[in-house]
């Protein structure tokens, strides 16, 4: 017997059958390198891989905040690579902080089986990676005022709860490149539902009145955020 989802859920079974993730050779490769250290799906992966390249001609950095064991951050910087762009990868590595009351599922501490040096390892054996940096501890709270003269292209979110996810936004925003991208990568999944809360937020704004960003829900989970 299936589970039963609670209202708002259903399980996803887009009949679209194009998948180019299994024919972009570059991707795959990468992603073959990275799966182990990572938590996110082949299809998020290769948004988070196709977004990446087509923004990373805009001024900035990439930055990536919720890194667990640098898989995806590892695949961020292989597929922008050939443009310079340096790559932040923040972490507190004890698992997730700021759960709240709009988080029904997280209550602090889950994720915290990783750590730095899995993160530097996976880095260092992968070739290529160079232009990298680690920020340990709660991001912005703790480990932005390196960054504060920097500007970004691209930012992955992928923290779980509300607050964090929140606070890393409203840092990032007046920092990103017009035409640069934001990414929830917990938007769309059951126990997230703080990030989903916030997710609508933003998007019932953008409804209201016109906004300096798009916002849209990709049936991978992800919600992607556009500076206009």
């Amino acid at each position: 017997m299936k589970k039963k989802l609670p209202s708002g859920y259903s399980e996803l079974s887009p009949l679209a059958t194009y998948s180019p993730w299994l024919l972009d050779a570059e991707f795959q490769k990468s992603y073959e390198l990275v799966k182990d250290n990572t938590l996110v799906d082949q299809y998020r992966c290769y948004s988070l891989w196709q977004l990446a390249r087509q923004v990373c001609h805009l001024p900035g950095d990439i930055l990536e905040v919720g890194v667990w064991r640098g898989g995806t951050g590892a695949l961020l910087k292989q597929a922008t690579g050939g443009a310079g762009k340096h790559l932040w990868l923040a972490d507190t590595f004890q698992g997730v902080v700021k759960a709240g009351p709009k988080d029904d599922f997280y209550k602090g501490g889950e994720h915290a089986d990783t750590s730095r040096e899995t993160v530097e390892s996976l880095i260092s054996k992968t070739e290529g990676l160079t232009g990298v940096s680690i920020l340990e501890g709660i991001f912005p709270d703790e480990t932005a005022e390196a960054l504060n003269d920097r500007c970004f292209c691209f930012c992955h979110i992928d923290v779980d709860v509300y607050q964090s996810a929140k606070d890393i936004l409203e840092w990032v925003w007046p920092r990103l490149s017009s035409a640069g991208v934001v990414v929830f990568d917990d938007y769309g999944f059951l126990g997230c539902d703080g990030v989903t809360a916030l997710g609508d937020e933003l998007l019932v704004a953008a409804c209201l009145a016109q906004q300096d960003y798009l916002l849209t829900y990709n049936l991978n989970g992800q919600a992607i955020l556009v500076k206009r």
